[in-house]
């Protein structure tokens, strides 16, 4: 599906979610599920609303079906993309996989961007496979220094083609080799493929951004997740944890052992 026709199913998909909430004010039991889920709006941090109003990804996602957990200090909010097809709003939502093609695989939210923003502490930050330069974009906008970079600006399989900001050509090794002083930020990065862990071993930098599943999972493979545990140190982990239903991503600050 292109660009321009997930975009211009996306005011549809609210109006239909709008009105199939006003209909289920008290949220909708799905089988499966011991609590209902809620519009998603109706979860999120207000300061994440407001942030959501104005972020083209997150703009139908306020209505999707969600579910929260965990405790304030560490918030998880699980994202449903689909209904069953008995119900009347099913046919409007747009899955997954065709938003994460035009923005993102990880859901952006305010208090990542924020968080992320705070680990930062003034350091530059070097995005590698970076896509469309979604998260790029965002960062960006509220005055982070961010290099974006990807080995397949023209070519990416992940993405639609569609660009937010600018995106470098250059593979994830060759961008961490030359940045030692920038904070490498790996978001989400392709499954079954070493470009992550490429990455990391040819980054020689104290600081690095994770956002993404754990081992076993839809990202990377088993060399980066080694690496990961054998030479750096999660120190910080966002208060938000907001994702897709049946994924276990989560955004996390590591610091290099020897540090």
């Amino acid at each position: 599906m292109s660009t321009e026709t997930v975009i211009g199913r996306v005011a549809e998909t609210a109006r239909r979610l709008v009105g199939y909430w006003e209909r289920n004010p008290g949220g909708v039991r799905l089988p499966g599920w011991h609590a209902p889920f809620r519009p998603l709006g109706d979860l999120l941090p207000a300061r994440d609303v407001e942030f959501a109003e104005r972020n083209p990804q997150m703009v139908p996602l306020l209505w999707y079906p969600a579910l929260s957990a965990g405790p304030d200090t560490r918030r998880v909010i699980d994202v449903l993309d689909h209904l069953p097809v008995d119900h009347d709003a099913a046919s409007a939502m747009i899955r997954r996989q065709e938003l994460s093609r035009i923005y993102s695989w990880a859901i952006a939210s305010r208090t990542a961007l924020d968080w992320l923003g705070d680990r930062l502490a003034g350091r530059g930050l070097l995005e590698v496979g970076a896509g469309s330069g979604y998260w790029a974009s965002l960062l960006r906008a509220q005055g982070a220094d961010v290099l974006a970079t990807d080995s397949a600006t023209d070519r990416n399989g992940y993405t639609d083609r569609f660009r937010f900001t600018d995106v470098q050509a250059a593979t994830a090794a060759e961008a961490a080799r030359c940045h030692p002083d920038r904070v490498l930020a790996v978001i989400w990065p392709p499954y079954r493929d070493t470009m992550a862990a490429e990455a990391l071993d040819a980054y020689q930098g104290s600081g690095l951004v994770y956002i993404g599943g754990g081992r076993g999972g839809l990202c990377a493979e088993r060399s980066f997740f080694d690496a990961l545990a054998e030479h750096w140190r999660p120190v910080f982990r966002c208060p938000l944890a907001l994702r897709w239903l049946g994924y276990d991503d989560q955004a996390t600050f590591y610091v290099r052992r020897s540090s």
